[in-house]
């Protein structure tokens, strides 16, 4: 099961901020991977005390008694919470000194309505606003927040449940279960409304655990459980959001893509945010606004690089944990130019820092289901310092399976090189000398690819994995390898004698524009021994027991690695007949390829 990290509540975090302010105690560290608003308001309230002990010095410096001191611009961005927290604020503790509230030309185009962030402000300021029938949850929390504050609670916010509304919309559109970190049950948080709503409409069920909350999608073919109904989607749903605005934009999209009416209450306020929120989701726009940007990403719509620069708002981490995956398709999204033109354009049109690779004929790896992974084995995406942040090229396992119960010579003979190739693949990829990798299983980072593109060498049908590996190499990418049973994608032999040779030929084929050295080495090794055996068959004393531990050792990690199709060990006398026939293989493909070239 993957996690992932959402950042810290920035309804919890700016209320401390503020209290921490009007209390006179040291602001909270902030750190460049939380919200931008809770940095915005940080930032405000730090030049906020540096301009009072300015002017509360000003006199020692010999200034005349009627000089003005110069007035102070805050700079709000488009932060609508530091708007209203310091327009309170300024009014308690600052009352006519010369300050200036600005920002984004859309937080200056915000009605100057009260708002419940005008009340919150009032309330940790000490005013008693009575309660009233159904309080806005913002208030509330601002009522308990104000009686219990210490300093201190800056070491204990819990994770903002409004990030993770868009982690129940991705897995109520495309299933799964995820853990999300740091949320806790009995938040005082108005969004934790949103695991009762997934729960209820569309059947994402919540488990909490000591670190955060397990989400998991019930799907309609399990309707039924010990003769009754745990959940059916419904046709049409109704929800207010007065309270709970900011879920709109994930609830409306939700509907959306399962084809489910909503019925929407409570929006009055939604066209006063950082959009017209209703109208964005209308026309499916991101309007700079960062919760439309990630509403509109987990529901797969496409949201360019530049438009993901405003999730930072809230989410900065957002966008690192979410990979495309990408299945070029003949005839589908090649128009007919080839398989590399189909990659181009898929990889162009995305907008995610990774990209994952499968051929349209392989079974995609468990992780490939899940949005994110995690660190030793589990997540890469999450964390910043994980594998795929510092690689261009990520190479995964792959494995060759039969459809069959019993497969043919020619099947066990493929499934027993092709152990082998991934045994050599991945040990050289380990030890820092990568000589092959496969597009049917590939991460890659997206600027690294269309750095690449020029040395793919169109002109050839085949090699856009191999072209890529010596080009990332070439480019000073670094090459990371995961190989856990969790990213192994599987891949079926080729039926007949003819399909393997062809496929054989198309592979080797684009040898002669090989230049990267490890490559060659490598190459030229093999083709070596090989033709080597062919001279002196007593070679095959020391081939043999060398290349059938290769495959024992990599079909002994695919045993772990649960497929649909039955796991054959190759046994030795299969793998000793590959030895003799593959001098001959060799020389065939190599030959055939120099002269034949397969198109996709």
């Amino acid at each position: 099961m993957a996690a992932v990290k959402l950042p810290i509540s920035k309804s919890i975090a700016n209320r401390l901020l503020l209290l921490q302010a009007i209390h006179g105690d040291s602001l909270m560290r902030v750190s460049s991977d939380m919200p931008d608003d809770v940095l915005v308001l940080h930032d405000a309230l730090e030049q906020l005390q540096t301009f009072k002990q300015g002017a509360a010095q000003t006199p020692n410096k010999g200034a005349a008694p009627n000089s003005k001191q110069a007035p102070l611009v805050l700079n709000l961005k488009n932060c609508g919470t530091a708007l209203r927290f310091l327009q309170v604020h300024l009014q308690y503790c600052y009352k006519g000194e010369p300050i200036v509230l600005d920002g984004d030309p859309r937080l200056m185009e915000r009605d100057g309505k009260p708002t419940t962030q005008t009340t919150s402000a009032l309330i940790l300021h000490g005013e008693s606003i009575p309660v009233t029938p159904n309080e806005s949850p913002y208030i509330t929390l601002s009522r308990r927040m104000a009686s219990m504050y210490q300093p201190s609670l800056a070491d204990s916010i819990e994770s903002c449940w409004s990030s993770a509304a868009f982690w129940y919309e991705y897995v109520a559109i495309h299933g799964g279960e995820l853990l999300l970190e740091g949320l806790t049950e009995n938040s005082l948080q108005g969004d934790r409304i949103v695991a009762d709503l997934y729960a209820q409409h569309f059947g994402v069920q919540t488990e909490f655990v000591d670190c955060g909350a397990v989400i998991r999608s019930v799907s309609e073919a399990v309707c039924q459980s010990e003769g009754r109904s745990v959940f059916c989607q419904p046709k049409a749903v109704s929800i207010d959001f007065f309270n709970c605005p900011d879920l709109y934009p994930a609830v409306a999209l939700t509907c959306e893509k399962l084809s489910i009416d909503l019925i929407a209450t409570g929006t009055d306020r939604l066209r006063f945010k950082e959009s017209d929120r209703l109208e964005a989701v209308r026309l499916h726009e991101v309007r700079n606004d960062h919760r439309m940007a990630m509403a509109l990403m987990a529901a797969d719509f496409p949201v360019s690089a530049d438009e993901q620069q405003c999730i930072a708002k809230s989410y900065p981490q957002f966008t690192e944990q979410f990979i495309t995956h990408i299945v070029p398709r003949k005839g589908i999204n090649d128009e007919g130019k080839g398989k590399k033109f189909a990659l181009g354009k898929l990889i162009r049109n995305t907008a995610t820092t990774y990209v994952w690779l499968h051929d349209d004929d392989v079974i995609l790896p468990p992780a490939a289901t899940e949005p994110v992974c995690q660190p030793e084995g589990r997540s890469v995406f999450c964390q910043p310092k994980a594998v795929c942040q510092r690689s261009g090229l990520v190479i995964l396992p792959l494995k060759m399976e039969s459809e069959s119960d019993k497969p043919s010579l020619l099947e066990k003979l493929q499934i027993a090189e092709y152990a082998a190739i991934q045994e050599l693949t991945m040990r050289t990829a380990k030890a820092g000398h990568a000589v092959m990798c496969s597009g049917a299983n590939l991460i890659v980072r997206r600027e690294a690819w269309l750095a690449c593109e020029p040395d793919l060498h169109p002109e050839i049908p085949s090699g856009d994995d191999m072209f890529l590996l010596e080009a990332m190499k070439k480019r000073g990418y670094k090459i990371a390898v995961i190989d856990e049973p969790d990213f192994t994608a599987v891949v079926h032999p080729a039926p007949t004698w003819r399909a393997f040779f062809r496929q054989r030929m198309r592979w080797a084929g684009k040898a002669p524009k090989y230049t990267d050295p490890d490559i060659l080495r490598c190459g030229a090794l093999i083709v070596a021994a090989n033709l080597l055996q062919l001279l002196c068959p007593l070679i095959l004393l020391i081939k043999f027991p060398i290349e059938y531990s290769l495959i024992r050792h990599r079909e002994a990690l695919y045993t772990v690695h649960h497929t649909p199709y039955t796991i054959h060990h190759t046994p030795w006398y299969v793998a000793l007949l590959l030895e003799f026939l593959y001098p001959f293989y060799i020389l065939f493909s190599l030959l055939g390829g120099l002269f034949r070239q397969k198109k996709w």
